[in-house]
């Protein structure tokens, strides 16, 4: 998997080819997992990027990338952003995908990163933020299993809507489609399958690998035609 969230590297390309990044714009990545997406915003626009992550290994995975390219204008630190020191209004673009979570709990997750985020960026930034969507009612059986309440994700269009009632202006929005979702899931699956032959006697592995195999089951049977994902550009005016 090239990145923690269900997005092909075509639409990747896509999205940040929508970004109009120049080599002196400012960009920050919040729940940046292994910098994949900052890395590849940097290589194509050449723009001052900084990536955020709670986990220190996903990090240091990041970090060796940026050894490669001493050159980079590219760092990433090991923080949560409630209390990383960001400079208000100092970014051109401010981007969460699947980790709006680092901003609040429950349903309060996705409208708080849309606050925070619009703070940081200044006047015509951008904002880009990857977030689940419900296309259908979820069965009870699903909401059981991931042990969500209904009102932590909205519809597709009411993700809109709260942005749109934070004065954001949408410009561009995308969503994961049917083969961006498989390979995500089933690289996880793949991922535990192999972790869990290459060490027999490990016993984490064993769990993890049971672990595995429950949530891709629940995928297949409820997850693969309820939830959605989105990727929204939304514009501060």
């Amino acid at each position: 998997m090239m990145f923690n969230c269900p997005l092909s590297a075509e639409k990747a390309q896509e999205l940040i080819a929508h970004l109009g990044l120049e080599y002196q714009h400012r960009v920050v990545d919040i729940g940046c997992g292994q910098g994949e997406f900052l890395f590849q915003i940097h290589q194509k626009t050449q723009a001052n990027c900084l990536g955020l992550d709670i986990q220190p290994n996903e990090i240091a995975v990041a970090n060796n990338k940026v050894a490669q390219h001493p050159d980079a204008a590219i760092r990433f630190l090991a923080t949560d952003v409630k209390y990383a020191e960001l400079e208000s209004g100092a970014y051109k673009l401010a981007v969460c995908l699947g980790s709006t979570h680092a901003f609040g709990e429950g349903e309060m997750a996705y409208p708080d990163a849309l606050t925070n985020m619009a703070d940081l960026v200044g006047e015509i930034g951008l904002i880009l933020v990857g977030e689940p969507y419900w296309k259908q009612v979820p069965a009870k059986e699903y909401l059981d299993f991931i042990g969500e309440p209904v009102g932590v994700y909205r519809s597709h269009e009411q993700n809109i809507q709260v942005a749109e009632a934070l004065d954001l202006i949408p410009v561009y929005v995308r969503c994961s489609h049917h083969d961006e979702w498989d390979s995500f899931e089933w690289g996880f699956r793949y991922k535990a399958e192999q972790e869990a032959l290459a060490e027999p006697g490990n016993s984490e592995r064993k769990q993890k690998l049971a672990s595995v195999r429950e949530w891709n089951r629940h995928y297949r049977l409820y997850g693969r035609e309820t939830m959605g994902f989105g990727f929204y550009l939304y514009l501060k005016p």
